[in-house]
């Protein structure tokens, strides 16, 4: 089964890469988030780049966005834009984010995994990938994970590699982050977690 294909119906026009954003409210998805202007926003798996585009019209110019992902093609167009007046400006970064990620210890307030998890390369990798998560956001940081519900769906992964909240905290706690609050949406489901 290809992968992309299946993952959701839409992409950016302006950059590459499967994207979840069109199945979102971002209002209360953002909201969740707590995020606030001047703040450090990762993106890891950025895809598309919707949701560092999103967050930077939040942060504002004082704020920083960091998309990080394997396609050069969606990190090139990101880096190509320049922010629109009172945006936060997004550094494209291509790296493995299953490996080490390219920031500094404790410089993230905010960092995302938009609908990447339940990709079976990253999930074997998860140990590694919380490692870093842990070591660049604040002790105060949030990671937030976005998930297709699990679910039959015609869009998104096949339902055997969808992942409950139950799920995402099963691997998240060892990694030592606990579970601090749970958004439902209608396709897509936000956990939201703190280091312990």
């Amino acid at each position: 089964m290809d992968h992309d294909r299946n993952h959701c119906r839409g992409q950016a026009a302006q950059g590459s890469g499967p994207s979840s954003f069109w199945l979102q409210n971002p209002a209360p998805l953002f909201a969740a988030m707590a995020l606030e202007k001047g703040m450090v926003f990762v993106d890891a798996g950025c895809g598309a780049g919707e949701y560092s585009l999103h967050a930077a019209k939040i942060l504002g110019s004082e704020g920083r966005i960091f998309a990080l992902d394997a396609r050069s093609r969606s990190v090139d167009w990101l880096n190509s834009r320049q922010p629109n007046t009172g945006e936060a400006p997004i550094t494209g970064l291509v790296c493995d984010i299953t490996e080490s990620l390219p920031l500094a210890a404790g410089q993230a307030d905010v960092v995302m995994l938009g609908t990447v998890l339940h990709i079976r390369s990253v999930r074997d990798k998860a140990d590694r990938l919380f490692s870093e998560i842990r070591r660049i956001l604040r002790p105060e940081g949030m990671l937030a994970v976005l998930e297709c519900k699990k679910e039959e769906a015609d869009f998104g992964p096949p339902l055997l590699a969808r992942l409950s909240p139950e799920d995402v905290a099963a691997v998240a706690g060892p990694q030592g982050f606990r579970m601090v609050s749970e958004l439902l949406q209608p396709y897509t489901y936000l956990a939201c977690f703190r280091p312990c």
